[in-house]
């Protein structure tokens, strides 16, 4: 039976007027299925290479052929280990985050023990017992939401997290001239409309200076995500076709197209100096458009 499930428990937090839990006794299933997982990649990365330097020995179109599809950055022993590897870091987090949400359990069965004894011998504690249990609640509530995360993180495809990178990389370009001589960012606070980021923070405005991008709201996030978007799949089409990604020609082309998709997105308010076809820009203003495609070639290496 659950810690959760004792009868003194539950009555406990019934006083408190806290609802039941989840059950969480299911995160023990969820990784050893995701150890098992990961193990069977592992092999599968290793059944590959040795069929790999095996077909090695030959020569020709078909021994071209498998070379891509065995060793490219898409390829199949690539795409087994990158599996391999996320499955070990979400059951390794997993693993914390089990240790995490048994810790708060068990802070919160005994409030809910001691709620049980206060209603007979000191109701007065009732409403400080209560306030202590709802703090216990939302340590429980952002542990169960970080293992959700974890789950998130491993349905994304690896050109997804190339995004996001990127999209990182833009954020912290852009704030690096905010840097403050003792630490931190001049502040830049906006408004989000980001209904789950305003439940967890209990606000709806937000210094996106001073907040990493991975922790912005999702309104915040968008016009990094686009950029970084259409950057990446510009570098990942110009690979497959062979084009040098380290020559001038690819770079201002896809400036280029970096800036003619900001404008679609944001024409109706950009300012006039923006408004203008790529070529026509100032230098500053181009430089803008090299930077995500610079930010997009730097984690396609």
């Amino acid at each position: 039976m659950s810690l959760m499930s004792e009868p003194a428990v539950v009555a406990g937090l019934g006083i408190l007027g806290i609802p039941p839990l989840p059950d969480t006794g299911l995160l023990d299933k969820h990784i050893g299925e995701l150890d098992r997982a990961a193990a069977y990649h592992r092999r599968l990365v290793q059944d590959g290479g040795h069929a790999y330097r095996l077909a090695g020995t030959n020569e020709g179109p078909a021994t071209d052929a498998l070379h891509a599809y065995m060793t490219s950055r898409d390829g199949a022993v690539p795409q087994a280990a990158d599996l391999a590897d996320r499955l070990t870091t979400a059951v390794g987090n997993l693993r914390v985050s089990k240790i995490i949400i048994e810790w708060v359990e068990g802070l919160l069965a005994s409030v809910a023990v001691a709620a049980g004894i206060a209603v007979a011998f000191a109701p007065q504690l009732l409403p400080r017992l209560a306030a202590i249990g709802g703090r216990f609640i939302a340590m429980l509530r952002n542990a169960l939401s970080r293992a959700g995360r974890i789950f998130m993180s491993l349905f994304k495809t690896r050109q997804a997290r190339r995004i996001d990178a990127v999209s990182d990389r833009l954020h912290e370009a852009w704030r690096a001239p905010r840097r403050l001589p003792g630490g931190g960012y001049e502040a830049r606070v906006k408004t989000t409309t980001d209904q789950a980021w305003i439940r967890r923070h209990g606000t709806d405005q937000v210094d996106i200076a001073n907040t990493r991008y991975k922790d912005l709201p999702a309104d915040w996030q968008k016009e990094n995500k686009e950029s970084a978007t259409v950057a990446v799949r510009l570098v990942d089409d110009a690979s497959r076709r062979g084009v040098d990604l380290k020559g001038e020609e690819f770079m201002e082309s896809a400036s280029e197209r970096v800036h003619d998709a900001w404008l679609r997105r944001n024409g109706e308010w950009a300012p006039p100096e923006q408004k203008l076809p790529y070529q026509e820009l100032s230098q500053v203003e181009k430089e803008k458009d090299r930077v995500v495609v610079r930010e997009a070639l730097a984690e396609q290496d």
